[in-house]
């Protein structure tokens, strides 16, 4: 029994020294070059490759994956999808020499060999922020079967409905779904989204109260919907931890309600049926002169200005009736007070029509730029040029009701009008002034064909001038309530254009005959008879 107790140790140990010796000859047999054998990286066989190799193989892959990096979500049934291959980036020569340091050790290489020998390649997300854009972007977010919490304000109360419990997906849960594909190198595959359990808390509550703390809104349109009119909204005062307390205590779906003061709006819904677009605060209207391109020019832009304005909007004249080019309708025409010609010339005259028409109203100019020259068309100080990319006519809807612009053109004349809804009657007086003059520059221009010492008018120069122009705004029985000065203008004047002759002309000195002396002796006056014959 002793002889067998000592044999066990010998056996133990010479049992462990063989797998000692499988184990390292494992090992060798797992080495190649510098990978294990039966090694893979992103499913690429690596195990007779060298390092360089392995990278160009992996890189090959990667551009041809990268370019048609679609990610494809699936949430209940649903699908979505997200591009991803201007948004991914990787360092494959990194990776590749972290994951041969990690197998560098020959008495791991046997365990890495039986156990664990797949690698992944992973790819880095380039921007964070341009990812959490496309996912919301893709709509899997829109998902919500929660029901949130509502409320209607009445004069005393505000009655609460408390929402439901409900499924939603959160971006944080899509974020790192793929993520976690791109670190495994694990995208071709639809990629499952599973919504979360979400239910509300008592910051609901909070939020609503800073929305009801609020002044009510009015009624207004909605332009999204054709225009149509959208009923006013109440606000309210009421004491928050009453309704933070008394929404904890409800269950969901069912009312609560908390004492409150209502702020009633100015203008409910009908009162915006009664008085909607009733009556014209201004009206303004100008003589087209020019070619019928000119006049074609000035209709298309008045046409282009038929818009409404809700409270508080800007009208931007540019934005509004758009680059003025042929393919928009546009056509060639004298500039104002200028001898050349542009696509859309002409279309001066309907923003300044406009701009009278917007002053007239009494509302509120943001942007005017007056001519470079004097307009024909209004009086001086009450024009508004523009031009596309530069100089804009602007102003905003500052009163409590929508307006909108009725521009229109027949018989050579174009009539601005704004229509909206005078509340108290008052209107406006748009008045300008002379200042001063500007004075005009004289260009002398050197002329071959006209002799020299001559000097011909080519164009007569014309002076500019300075001009204030002034809103007066009466009461409906005709007093002066205010008077404003509205704007100040310069405008240069048309230079005088001298032709200055340079051509040489050749003088030619008057002469006298010359009388050639007589040198021959004088001989006595002899009278000859005449012969009966003739000399031939």
């Amino acid at each position: 029994m002793k002889k067998l107790n000592k044999k066990v140790p010998i056996i133990g140990g010479a049992v462990i020294g063989v797998i000692l010796v499988i184990y390292i000859i494992l090992c060798f047999l797992a080495s190649g070059k510098g990978f294990i054998k039966n090694m893979t990286i992103n499913g690429i066989k690596v195990n007779n490759m060298s390092k360089e190799e392995v990278i160009s193989k992996l890189e090959n892959k990667y551009q041809k994956d990268q370019d048609q990096l679609l990610l494809n979500l699936e949430m209940n049934g649903q699908k979505y999808q997200i591009d991803m291959k201007d948004n991914v980036k990787v360092n494959i020569k990194d990776q590749v020499n972290d994951i041969q340091k990690k197998y560098n050790n020959f008495f791991t290489k046997g365990y890495h060999y039986l156990l664990k020998h797949n690698e992944n390649i992973s790819i880095d997300i380039k921007d964070q922020k341009q990812l959490n854009k496309d996912i919301k972007k893709s709509g899997i977010l829109d998902y919500s079967t929660l029901v949130p919490t509502t409320y209607k304000v009445e004069k005393t109360k505000v009655i609460f409905t408390k929402g439901k419990s409900g499924e939603a997906v959160k971006q944080k849960d899509v974020y790192n779904t793929i993520q976690t594909a791109l670190n495994e190198y694990d995208f071709n595959k639809t990629l499952k989204i599973k919504p979360s359990s979400v239910s509300e808390d008592e910051s609901v509550m909070k939020t609503i109260y800073k929305t009801l703390s609020k002044e009510g809104k009015n009624a207004t349109l909605d332009k999204n919907n054709d225009y149509k009119i959208v009923a006013e909204q109440y606000g309210a005062k009421y004491d928050l931890d009453d309704s933070i307390s008394a929404f904890n205590k409800a269950k969901e779906g069912k009312e609560f309600e908390v004492k409150a003061k209502a702020i009633v709006p100015s203008i409910t819904k009908e009162d915006l049926e009664k008085n909607l677009f009733k009556d014209v605060l201004g009206e303004y209207t100008t003589t087209v002169n020019g070619s019928s391109v000119r006049k074609n020019n000035v209709r298309l832009a008045g046409e282009k200005c038929n818009v409404i304005l809700l409270p508080g909007e800007e009208f931007s004249y540019n934005k509004t009736v758009g680059k003025r080019t042929k393919e928009n309708g546009f056509g060639e025409a004298y500039l104002n007070g200028e001898t050349v010609q542009e696509v859309g010339g002409g279309v001066c005259q309907t923003s300044s029509t406009l701009y009278n028409a917007v002053v007239l109203s009494n509302l509120e100019v943001t942007e005017r730029t007056n001519h470079t020259y004097i307009s024909s068309y209004v009086p001086i100080g009450r024009d508004a040029t523009v031009s596309w990319g530069g100089p804009d006519f602007k102003f905003k809807n500052n009163r409590d009701y929508p307006i909108k612009i009725e521009a229109s053109y027949a018989n050579s004349k174009l009539t601005c009008k704004i229509i909206g809804t005078n509340v108290d009657g008052s209107y406006v007086k748009f008045t300008s002034e002379r200042t001063g003059d500007v004075a005009y520059n004289t260009k002398y221009e050197n002329d071959a064909t006209i002799p020299e010492g001559q000097q011909v008018t080519k164009q007569a120069g014309s002076n500019g001038g300075r001009a204030v122009s002034y809103r007066l705004v009466y009461d409906k029985d005709g007093k002066l309530l205010s008077k404003k000065k509205e704007a100040k203008s310069y405008y240069k004047g048309h230079e005088a254009i001298i032709a200055v002759g340079t051509m040489k002309v050749e003088q030619v000195p008057e002469t006298t005959p010359e009388t050639t002396p007589n040198t021959e002796p004088t001989q006595p006056e002899t009278t000859i008879e005449p012969s009966e014959t003739t000399a031939q």
